[in-house]
């Protein structure tokens, strides 16, 4: 028997029809161009660092070869100087710590998209097509590139500058462009390394947008006392069970009637005033003064009339009059304490309660992540997004 494997070519996401990289499928993900000031700020910094690995060399070692290529001693005289023993400790000092600084930043860029440079700038390098790390061969290659330009008269300094004249303005340069890679900035931007983050900008930029539900009919009771309410809980239909009020049928008319007796008149009695039914907000509506209301992915809507908290189970105890509402969650992507929502002028203000999967705001498609205690302003036709879960503003 023979078994054949069926090997399926993974898809990869924000590839046009031609198989180039999409910027703007990028930045829908919140991905950022890494600024050239703070490129300039990694490579000064990982020079700086190998400057302070050459300096045991440069003080204990070349001096004593100056001193042989200068004639100032003989080969004899340099085996037998006092300083030789100590010139060759320092030389094997440098070059093992080189040694070791090139195969961790090496191993660390491949892998991690990161230098000691780019962890100071908040930088980070990914492979432009798949938005994943680059890959220890390719940041090699890079390298190397950029060690060859360095023995043509002014090459270096041209594949340094090359970054400005991208015409995708991304600041990809032309050792960037032979490898596939790309600097972000993870400061303003989405950390392509947060797993999580990632999973859950490339679901949002996915998902089809959730149809309107049916309107149901309100439960409220109408402020006009000579106005049917749209469902009464005691109507019944021909089945036997509970449903929407049949409007009132025209009565046939019909054939008069006998003279009916003469009634004996009885004495009136006081009749007990009965309390007026005061008017109820239906679950799902908002009150005259809510102008917004939260529609959650399932189609639930949760009015903002005042402060409210979100999660599976929410704490109010460090929010005093905030009111708590369970919201559903079977992936357990929600906080016990997720969400603060309360409403403002012209919107809603929405603070990420330290929430374990985080929060963030989605406007026009792009996704703003939201820092934990700091109140960010959202308006009509926004989306929120609390761990897995999202909901759209809308007005009520």
């Amino acid at each position: 028997m023979i078994w054949e494997i069926d090997e399926q070519e993974r898809v990869i996401e924000g590839i046009d029809a031609s198989g180039r990289p999409d910027p703007a499928y990028a930045a829908a993900l919140g991905l950022v161009n890494a600024p050239y000031g703070r490129r300039a700020l990694a490579l000064v910094c990982d020079l700086a660092v190998w400057t302070v690995i050459q300096l045991p060399l440069w003080l204990g070692t070349l001096p004593l070869f100056l001193k042989l290529a200068t004639g100032a001693i003989s080969p004899y005289g340099f085996v037998n100087h006092p300083d030789f023993v100590l010139g060759i400790v320092t030389a094997s000092i440098t070059v093992a710590l080189t040694l070791a600084f090139v195969v961790v930043q090496l191993v660390l860029h491949g892998r991690r998209g990161v230098t000691i440079g780019k962890a100071v700038a908040g930088i980070r390098s990914v492979n432009v097509r798949t938005l994943e790390r680059p890959g220890v061969g390719a940041v090699l290659l890079r390298f190397l590139i950029v060690i060859a330009a360095g023995v043509v008269p002014f090459g270096s300094a041209v594949f340094l500058l090359s970054p400005t004249f991208d015409p995708q303005d991304r600041g990809r340069g032309w050792h960037d462009k032979a490898t596939n890679v790309w600097l972000v900035d993870v400061r303003n931007g989405l950390n392509p390394y947060d797993e999580k983050r990632m999973r859950i900008a490339r679901k949002t930029l996915k998902a089809e947008p959730v149809e309107e539900r049916a309107e149901l009919p309100s439960l409220a009771t109408p402020l006009d006392p000579a106005r049917q309410p749209e469902y009464r809980p005691g109507s019944r239909i021909s089945a036997g069970v509970l449903g929407l009020a049949r409007p009132t049928e025209t009565p046939i008319p019909q054939a008069a009637p006998a003279p009916a007796p003469v009634p004996v008149p009885q004495p009136k009695l006081p009749q007990p005033k009965l309390p007026q039914p005061l008017p109820e907000v239906a679950r799902g509506e908002a009150s005259p003064s809510t102008t917004l209301v939260l529609r959650l992915d399932t189609g639930e809507s949760i009015p903002v009339s005042g402060p409210i908290l979100l999660g599976r189970n929410p704490d109010a105890v460090g929010h005093p009059g905030a009111r708590p509402i369970r919201v559903a969650d079977g992936s357990r992507t929600l906080s016990k304490t997720h969400m603060l929502v309360r409403p403002v002028a012209g919107g809603l203000e929405v603070v990420d309660c330290a929430s374990t999967n985080g929060s963030g705001l989605i406007r026009a498609g792009i996704e703003q992540g939201l820092t934990a205690g700091v109140p960010v302003r959202a308006a009509d036709g926004d989306r929120i997004r609390l761990g897995d879960r999202t909901a759209d503003v809308v007005r009520a």
